[in-house]
């Protein structure tokens, strides 16, 4: 029996990487020489404990008491060092009764106390780094893991390069596997055969996205069906909002607004599987599984992320003619109908984005991460 701890911060952009990675550990563990892959998370409140509590392997998790250091004058950087302080205590037991044989981190502020625990016990770690620009919690703990892997080439040049190696992002499977039209159009209750668009904010939705989308909801179900997903805080103002906004409306167009708090996996890959455009964020995760479903995409960049990092994963996805992306500055009703109509109304144009995008993905990287812990483990 073989342990391995995963640790990283608790939002999707953290917790599905360390899921696909997770799988193909099990999967490399069973085809080995390992024996049987017993995986633990320790880390923040889980995003979706659901999620984990459906995996079919042999998974166990810890929620950390996790405090955040701003780089800003706050009292609650006050409080957080005593969050910090009894997280790194909780770590360092958790990680002595465990003793795993290797440590995985997505990195997040939520890993920091896994880490350290695990250098001090001289456990050997990999770090991961999904952005181009890595916050300040993986470059934090840079020297205290065995090896860095990164998912943009970009990020390579703030860690040491005697020790960090690209893989790309860890993306589920299914997001490569091909498209079941017919299964995923009834299981995300699709009904007509207009362009399907996928709306995203990341895995807690986006006001401004949300936003912009009811503002121009009527025009747009006249050209397109739309599945939202508006994140759990907003799906009850988006819906109400939209019954405001749809007044009036029926027949095919108010049939063709699918709102939903949150997609789980299944759902999930069908509406990326089948959407013409994808509007989302620009998160390491979400251009990544853009790119394994070979999709076109619109790109919103949020403008406040740590090191700009968001801004700086969009123009490189975007190179090429791969995406299309709108700043939050000229955010605006007409110009996001403008950019949807120019993608739909040119067929040629899409399908380079399609083919581009799929050309950027990184369909190895779950196992060249999950073959290197198992390698750390032997060595």
């Amino acid at each position: 029996m073989i342990r391995i701890v995963l640790t990283g911060g608790g939002t999707g952009g953290h917790l599905f990487p360390l899921v696909a990675v997770a799988r193909k550990i099990v999967e490399l563990a069973r085809t080995g020489d390992y024996g049987e892959a017993e995986i633990y998370y320790l880390g923040p409140g889980l995003f979706l404990e659901s999620s984990l509590e459906r995996e079919e392997i042999n998974f166990h998790y810890t929620v950390l008491i996790t405090g955040k250091w701003r780089r800003y004058v706050s009292f609650k950087n006050f409080i957080d060092l005593f969050k910090i302080s009894i997280g790194f205590i909780q770590a360092l037991w958790k990680v002595w009764k465990i003793m795993p044989d290797v440590i995985f981190s997505k990195g997040g502020y939520g890993s920091v106390a896994t880490v350290l625990a695990g250098w001090l016990y001289q456990i050997p770690t990999i770090l991961h780094e999904s952005d181009s620009a890595p916050g300040f919690a993986n470059r934090l703990l840079a020297p205290f893991a065995t090896f860095i892997a990164v998912s943009f080439n970009e990020a390579a040049q703030y860690f040491p390069s005697n020790k960090t190696y690209f893989t790309g992002e860890a993306i589920r499977d299914a997001f490569f596997a091909p498209p079941k039209p017919e299964k995923e159009h009834a299981l995300l209750h699709l009904t007509t055969k207009k362009p399907i668009i996928l709306i995203l904010g990341g895995s807690q939705g986006a006001q401004k996205i949300n936003n912009i989308i009811l503002d121009i909801l009527p025009n747009l179900l006249e050209m397109v069906e739309v599945i939202h997903q508006t994140g759990d805080e907003n799906n009850n103002s988006v819906f109400n909002e939209s019954r405001v906004v749809l007044e009036g409306v029926t027949g095919a167009e108010l049939i063709s607004y699918h709102p939903v708090n949150f997609l789980v996996e299944p759902e999930y890959v069908a509406a990326m599987h089948s959407a013409d455009i994808v509007i989302s964020r620009s998160g390491a995760g979400s251009i990544f599984e853009i790119a394994a479903s070979g999709r076109a995409s619109i790109l919103i960049p949020i403008t406040d992320s740590p090191n700009d990092h968001a801004r700086r994963n969009a123009y490189i996805f975007k190179d090429d003619g791969r995406a299309e992306i709108i700043e939050e500055a000229n955010l605006t009703p007409n110009l996001m109908l403008s950019v949807i109509a120019s993608i739909l109304n040119n067929p040629e144009k899409k399908k380079k984005m399609e083919q581009r995008a799929r050309a950027f993905a990184t369909p190895e990287a779950a196992k060249l991460i999950a073959q290197a812990l198992l390698n750390l483990i032997l060595r």
